[in-house]
């Protein structure tokens, strides 16, 4: 009798008026599908109700089971609209986007209208797809149908707009429903201006925002630091109260993008100090700070932390601690953390190619791409580049002039100004100077500062003064506030005696100095940070 009693229970709540105690109900997959036993036993399955109220409870994300809702849909003869509603909404997470869309059209044919609990999730799909026309059509289908000004559906349409970049349209709408829209729609503005590095307009909607969330204060911390306005978003970090690991990653990240890697670190350090635990992203652009400053002590340090706090080694991730270890010139360190790797891309071989091509292991660094070729994995643009450095410094003219006609003739793959510059490095290297200025002359592009810079590296390495003087030359006139080109000059004059012609250059050098920026000192950051 309990058992009756309790199937009776199950049935009653399934039928319950009110749907979030319905769906509570039914905390697991498995106590879903006995449910789904008794309504077929007990004569339920014809109750449009009742089945709407079981496909809503299979379709939850937390407990249900989707894969039973679209069995249990699929038998059905004539769908309601909550029906498809419950569809549409459970579809929308689900890998494949372009399902509600499809279901969204099935239900037109079928002749039922939507109403204004299709939209926000179909509108939400269609910004994951990112086919403009799709989602522009199914916008102008809830204005047909006299839905554009839910609130829901207005700010799922500027959240797509916004994600898309087209900010005239989204903020169109936003001025033509200013009545109903929500901090939803205020943040997605905030976030889609500063995505796309109109940080004014971004800003101004930030501060008149009746309600700031961490979403809005995340967005324009973002934004400015990935448009290198890194002191700005510096300045509206310490002002954040409730800082979460998306703050964090965002002031990190930008500093390390913007090379001021000392200060992400400063940062870091807080961070974990505070012990806010950092995600991917937060260890990811650590590490990449560490690579750019050649700080080994650094790397270790933070791939300690992944290791003692058993942070998952992603693809990602892992490809960044093996390009790390590479620039540190730490080479075992960088095949340990390669051969460990659960699942390496295109980008993890990259890496440990061209970290071995620039540590002296240029023979290793051909094995394996040999060995990456035999596993069927394509190579890309940076892979050659890997291949030709590890060819210029092991002077293997022949393996790379045939590598770099792999890359067009095999692979498709149209050569970079990188591709050109290694090119004539491997030459100039190998003192084929002549070849070198055929080669440039041949180039379908125009030649490059760093191409011309290899070409006078080698004139200086081989003695060719007069080539070397004449290409030095035409490098400052291209490049005039570097530094580094007026040096190379002047010590190519020297070795030839020409203290007349070095001292020129020299004093040259003095009148055109380079601009100097003034950066922020990681005592800084570290004290912003802790504030």
């Amino acid at each position: 009798m309990a058992t009756v009693g309790s199937s009776a229970r199950k049935l009653e709540l399934l039928q319950c008026p009110d749907l979030s105690r319905c769906l509570a109900a039914f905390p697991s997959a498995a106590e879903l599908r006995r449910v789904h036993a008794l309504v077929v036993t007990s004569g339920l399955s014809s109750d449009p109700f009742t089945v709407a109220r079981l496909l809503a409870a299979c379709a939850v994300p937390t407990s249900g089971n989707l894969r039973h809702a679209r069995s249990l849909f699929a038998s059905l003869h004539r769908p309601t609209p909550f029906m498809y509603n419950t569809m549409i909404r459970a579809l929308s997470r689900s890998p494949r986007p372009v399902e509600p869309v499809l279901l969204y059209l099935r239900m037109l044919r079928s002749g039922l209208s939507p109403d204004r609990l299709t939209f926000p999730f179909l509108i939400r799909s269609c910004s994951v797809l990112g086919f403009a026309g799709l989602g522009r059509g199914v916008h102008c289908h809830a204005v047909k149908f006299g839905l554009d000004s839910d609130v829901f559906v207005v700010n799922n349409a500027i959240t797509m707009y916004s994600d898309w970049g087209d900010m005239s349209s989204a903020q169109r709408l936003f001025d033509e429903h200013a009545d109903v829209v929500d901090v939803i729609s205020w943040t997605a503005l905030v976030t889609g201006y500063s995505n796309y590095g109109r940080l004014d307009c971004a800003r101004w909607f930030f501060e008149r925002m009746p309600e700031r969330n961490p979403i809005s204060w995340n967005a324009m911390i973002a934004g400015y630091a990935k448009h290198g306005k890194v002191t700005a978003a510096l300045h509206l970090f310490s002002k954040m109260r409730d800082r979460n690991v998306a703050s964090w990653s965002s002031i990190i990240s930008g500093f390390a993008q913007s090379g001021r890697c000392e200060e992400a670190l400063a940062v870091f350090r807080v961070m974990v100090k505070r012990e806010v635990t950092p995600n991917e992203s937060t260890l990811v652009s650590a590490a990449s700070a560490c690579a750019q400053l050649r700080d080994l002590n650094q790397g270790e340090w933070v791939h300690k932390y992944v290791a003692e706090h058993s942070v998952e080694m992603s693809v990602t991730l892992g490809t960044v601690l093996v390009d790390m270890y590479g620039k540190c010139g730490s080479i075992s360190k960088a095949l340990k953390v390669f051969k460990d790797m659960p699942e390496k891309n295109v980008y993890s071989w990259n890496s440990m190619i061209t970290g071995l091509a620039m540590n002296g292991s240029e023979r290793q660094a051909l094995t394996l791409f040999w060995k990456m070729q035999l596993l069927g994995l394509e190579p890309n643009a940076i892979t050659f580049i890997g291949l030709l450095s590890a060819c210029s410094h092991s002077g293997l003219i022949n393996e790379g002039q045939q590598f770099f006609d792999m890359m067009t003739r095999v692979y498709g793959i149209r050569p970079r100004e990188e591709h050109y510059g290694c090119m004539v490095d491997l030459l100039g290297r190998a003192g084929l100077i002549k070849e070198a200025v055929d080669f440039v002359e041949r180039m379908p592009v125009e030649p490059h500062p760093g191409l011309w810079g290899a070409l006078a590296g080698a004139c200086r390495i081989h003695g060719d003064v007069e080539l070397g003087e004449k290409v030095g030359k035409q490098l400052i006139e291209l490049e005039p506030h570097h530094g580094g080109r007026y040096v190379l000059l002047a010590n190519m004059y020297g070795a030839a005696r020409r203290w007349d012609d070095m001292a020129t250059v020299r004093n040259l050098l003095n009148q055109r100095k380079a601009a100097k920026f003034p950066g922020k000192s990681s005592v800084e950051a570290e004290s912003a940070a802790s504030v």
